[in-house]
């Protein structure tokens, strides 16, 4: 089973899908509660609707997000990933092992409803995201 949870410039847990700049894939073992690989998926460009086709690729079964909107959520179910939104913000070796042990705990999708969000990615520059793929929440 591999798990992907988005992350920040610094490696840090990106509590919005669209602010992610890179994913942490993690080879997991389910029967042994351990992680068997890790692997950093980084993509060319920021642009959120490259990640389910590089997340597929990268043999993901499974993200971990704070918050996805419907359209990156259906973007992700039709390259075969599913999501689990709501997740609470904690170190990502932190989430995956609550993952591992069942204890994972969630909250509200922090994108669902009709809003979008700006971010900051740590140069300076702001960027606005909509927490979808190029669709409305």
């Amino acid at each position: 089973m591999k798990l992907a949870l988005p992350l920040t410039e610094t490696n840090e847990f990106s509590l919005h899908y669209g602010a992610a700049t890179k994913f942490v894939v993690m080879d997991v073992d389910e029967a042994t509660r351990t992680v068997r690989r890790k692997l950093m998926v980084v993509p060319q460009g920021s642009e959120p609707c490259q990640w389910p086709r590089l997340l597929h690729a990268a043999g993901v079964d499974l993200v971990l997000a704070g918050g996805m909107g419907r359209g990156a959520r259906q973007h992700m179910a039709e390259h075969g990933v599913e999501v689990l939104a709501g997740v609470t913000a904690a170190a990502p070796e932190a989430l995956v092992d609550a993952w591992l042990a069942g204890t994972l705990v969630t909250g509200q999708n922090q994108c669902d409803g009709s809003h979008s969000h700006a971010h900051s990615h740590g140069h300076g520059e702001g960027h606005h995201h909509e927490c979808g793929c190029h669709s409305a929440d």
